[in-house]
This record gives C-alpha cells, structure tokens and sequence, in this order.
C-alpha cells in the first residue's frame, strides 16, 4: 500500500511539468514549450488528503521528453519512456514494468499523459492570486471529459511566479476526492541531456535483501 500511494502522489508530481493542452492562454503556452524544449529539475514537498487520512512527502523531480526520475523519502521512480521502475529502499522493494501506453490513467502514465493532454484538459479559468506566500498567476484545468477511475484527475490547478515561467505548485484533485497540494521550489530549465541513462535503473545495484517484481 505504502509504495502504491507513493508511487501516484510522485507520478503525478512528475506528469504537472509535462502536460501540453491546445487550449491554453499565451504564458501556459509558453510554459509548455519551455519544458518540452529542456531538462526540467525541480525540488517539491506535498500533503495528500483523503476522506480519512493525509500523507506528506517530499523530495526531487527530473524530467525530459517522455523520461522522468522523482525521488524522496525512501522511494525512487525512474522512467526512461518505456520502462518504468519503482524503488523503496525503506521496505526494500522493486517492482519493474513495461510503461503502459494504453492505460486510461493519466496519473499512472506521464508517458500517455505527454501524448494526449492536449486532447483531454481544456483551460477553465485564470486569476492572480498568491501561492506559499508569493504574488502568483493560477490557472484551472478541467478535464474534457468525465473521469471515470478513481485515480482519474478531475482538475489541476497550476500556480506562477507571477509574470515568468517559474511553477510554484499545483493542486490536483482526483475522482476519489483525493487532493494532492504540491509545493515546488528551484524550479530550473537546463539544456536536455545527451541521453537517458539518468532515467534508468541498473537494476544489478539492487543487493539480494530487495524483493523484485518483474512484471516486463
């Protein structure tokens, strides 16, 4: 259970930097092309509410094209955009898939999500208002249509620096009621790396304590 919140709370961290959407004002279009043109980095912490509990969590994202990495306390997600890994070194477990392109969940799939924003979120509304104590522009995302899993999202919010292209955070409520608030700090773009080493696993650095799931 605890790798399996873990894993939804960080994949949709790293899916926020990635979404593209045909119906976005001029700065979110802007945003959107600047992160599909570097290496995005970024550090974040979040609280993750439901009916009847709350979890919180922090730690780091790296994102680039359809390949990410977030980590943070004692769990590691690697995405190379095609084979996803999901570490926690606290329980010592592993579990290795092939990424699911098909899948309906947008918040399981970064990879889905990058192809197919622009067809699922429409741009609902935008304001100035304040996040985490800085002047910040908002902008409300709704899907185009009804979700239909619990772990669907049913809206987003991203929040701005206020006049650049600088993420502070994001709201993302799900289907299930879940609502996750994230809070990002040194938000940074960086040329692309040359490759995707960085967004693999070498999984013979895995010691035999880990219990391995291979589900390729």
């Amino acid at each position: 259970m605890r790798i399996f919140k873990r894993t939804i709370a960080a994949l949709a961290l790293a899916s926020l930097a990635a979404f593209r959407l045909s119906a976005a004002g001029p700065d979110l279009e802007a945003f959107f092309s600047k992160v599909s043109s570097s290496l995005v980095t970024f550090g974040y912490s979040f609280v993750c509410r439901t009916a009847d509990s709350k979890m919180t969590g922090e730690g780091e994202v790296m994102l680039q094209d359809d390949c990410f990495r977030a980590g943070g306390n004692g769990l590691d997600i690697l995405c190379d955009g095609r084979t996803l890994w999901t570490v926690d070194t606290v329980s010592e477990e592993a579990v290795i898939e092939t990424l699911d392109t098909s899948s309906g969940s947008l918040t399981a799939n970064p990879a889905l999500l990058i192809a197919k924003a622009g067809e699922s979120f429409s741009l609902l509304s935008s304001s100035v208002t304040s996040f985490s104590g800085q002047p910040a522009e908002k902008a409300v995302l709704t899907p185009k249509t009804a979700p239909k899993s619990s772990s669907d999202i049913s809206g987003l919010s991203l929040y701005f620096k206020k006049g650049t292209l600088v993420l502070l955070g994001a709201e993302v409520g799900m289907k299930d009621g879940t609502v996750t608030t994230f809070t990002l700090k040194d938000f940074k773009y960086s040329p692309k790396l040359e490759n995707k080493e960085s967004f693999r696993l070498d999984e013979k650095t895995l010691d035999s304590s880990y219990v391995v799931t291979d589900l390729r």
